[in-house]
């Protein structure tokens, strides 16, 4: 019988090519395509960091089982993954192209180094030199020394002499001065490719051959068994080797010379059943995620103020109104600092005794944090469970763990064998003699930066009965071995 399903791994797919549909939308506005450009990229990383790594990873086993679930053998779903990327590839990079040509009709022009206007050199020769120079790697390639390329993603610029590694923390778009109403955009890779006179000074070279390569490993954690150490250094441990691990991508310019490529490949320990897929001179593309407006609101979708929440007032106490009747908040409609002011308040109240709260993913600089913080030194019980498994968020809740526990506030670090994805707060209030339970309930992480983009709702409730289960949630999240009946909560 024909399989009736999908392999969800070419669902996933599907769905990013959903996603690339939005960028090639001519309703939708310029710099927001490019946008989207960036959010397909940006997911088609991830994927293979995770899903395409854990396939291969059954392909590789040794045991006799090397299927997927739906029966499909995981060598010819790999290829299969290869194929289907290779075309988006070449869809998305016509899609760039597209957009670009709109761009020059608006006068904003991506211009290389062999297009510098003269009274732009200078400007570029000073941004390099204070800017780029200084935090440019460069890795000089012989073919008989062992060398690791080990930053995960991180774009490269290699030729039969160097490898010049693009550091996440430079801009990868530098905006010129405008000549008149023209605005000159240069990719950072070029301007390394406008100053390799200045990084090979001291070569005697003819020509310079420069391509641009991407190098995606495996971003699964291997935790190890060792009881001797906390969960918490296992997590770290984990992050760190993912810098050793081993590719599952290698994305390159399609102009670039066999030996040159059969050299980098060796270099990075990449086998030919390992994806490779061609491409243009550019790679990198989730960058464009964060390509700046230019001041042109005309090429941007229009901002919508968030709406109120009808009886809810950020102005005034929130308890007492909740107490009355539950409120829902929709974001990015209505406004996340409901959430904020809520936790401010807890920490404020005097009669506040506790506040429980689940975290998945924080914002980089976390007013939920610090809600939290000021809660605790104003003597209230807190207890945070905080899930060190959020993938690719790792590294920033064990710093946000860092700074809870140095506070006073009580952490939970997971539950053995599941992540905790649930997002729940209670607070525990003293009215007259009686222990109140305040809290909400939501679909979305405690961040500020992503609730004004993602749709979530959150539900703000007095309701005794619905709270008494999330404090039971939490007493599950402590003491994992008693399991709780639940009426009014479905808890998987």
């Amino acid at each position: 019988m024909e399989n009736q399903y999908i392999n969800r791994e070419i669902s996933w797919l599907d769905f990013n090519a959903r996603v690339l549909q939005e960028a090639s939308d001519a309703k939708v506005p310029l710099i927001e395509r490019l946008r989207f450009l960036g959010i397909y990229s940006n997911n088609l990383d991830e994927f293979f960091q995770v899903r395409y790594a854990t396939v291969r990873r059954i392909a590789q086993s040794v045991k006799t089982g090397k299927k997927v679930l739906g029966g499909i053998e995981a060598q010819v779903l790999l290829d299969e993954i290869t194929q289907e990327v290779i075309g988006l590839q070449k869809q998305s990079g016509e899609i760039l192209t597209a957009i670009e040509k709109s761009l020059q009709k608006e006068n904003i022009f991506f211009i290389d180094e062999n297009q510098v206007p003269e009274e732009q050199h200078d400007f570029l020769k000073e941004y390099f030199l204070e800017h780029v120079s200084p935090a440019l790697v460069t890795v000089m390639l012989s073919k008989k020394r062992e060398q690791d390329f080990t930053d995960n993603t991180d774009p490269a610029i290699p030729n039969t002499l160097a490898w010049d590694e693009l550091k996440p923390e430079l801009n990868r778009f530098i905006v010129l001065p405008k000549i008149g109403n023209r605005q000159n955009i240069m990719l950072l890779e070029d301007l390394i490719r406008y100053h390799f006179h200045l990084i090979f000074s001291f070569f005697d070279y003819e020509t310079i051959e420069a391509h641009m390569i991407k190098i995606t490993r495996d971003a699964e954690l291997d935790l190890e068994e060792d009881a001797s150490k906390s969960y918490i250094e296992k997590i770290s441990e984990g992050v760190k080797d993912r810098m050793y691990s081993d590719p599952v991508r290698l994305v390159y310019d399609s102009s670039i010379s066999k030996d040159t490529l059969d050299f980098v490949m060796q270099k990075l320990r990449i086998a030919t059943s390992d994806s490779l897929i061609p491409g243009g001179r550019y790679h990198h593309r989730r960058d464009y995620m964060k390509f700046p407006s230019l001041g042109r609101k005309d090429l941007l979708y229009s901002p919508l103020d968030p709406l109120p929440i009808v009886g809810l007032s950020l102005e005034k106490p929130l308890f007492e109104s909740i107490q009355q009747k539950d409120y829902l908040l929709h974001t990015p409609y209505q406004n996340f600092s409901y959430v904020l002011k809520f936790l401010r308040e807890a920490a404020l109240d005097p009669q506040v005794q506790s506040i429980k709260l689940t975290v998945y993913r924080l914002a980089k600089v976390s007013h939920v944090v610090s809600a939290l913080i000021n809660a605790a030194k104003n003597g209230k019980k807190v207890l945070v469970q905080i899930e060190l498994q959020a993938r690719f968020d790792e590294e920033n809740n064990i710093d946000m763990a860092n700074r809870l526990e140095a506070a006073g506030v009580q952490l939970i670090f997971g539950v053995p064998g599941l992540k905790v994805h649930a997002k729940i707060c209670l607070v525990e209030r003293l009215e007259g003699k009686k222990l109140k339970r305040y809290g909400f309930i939501s679909t979305g992480n405690f961040n500020e930066a992503t609730s004004k983009v993602y749709t979530d709702y959150t539900l703000f409730t007095y309701h005794q009965k619905l709270l008494k289960e999330v404090n039971k949630v939490f007493n599950f999240l402590q003491v994992n071995y008693k399991l709780n009946v639940y009426k009014h909560l479905i808890v998987s």
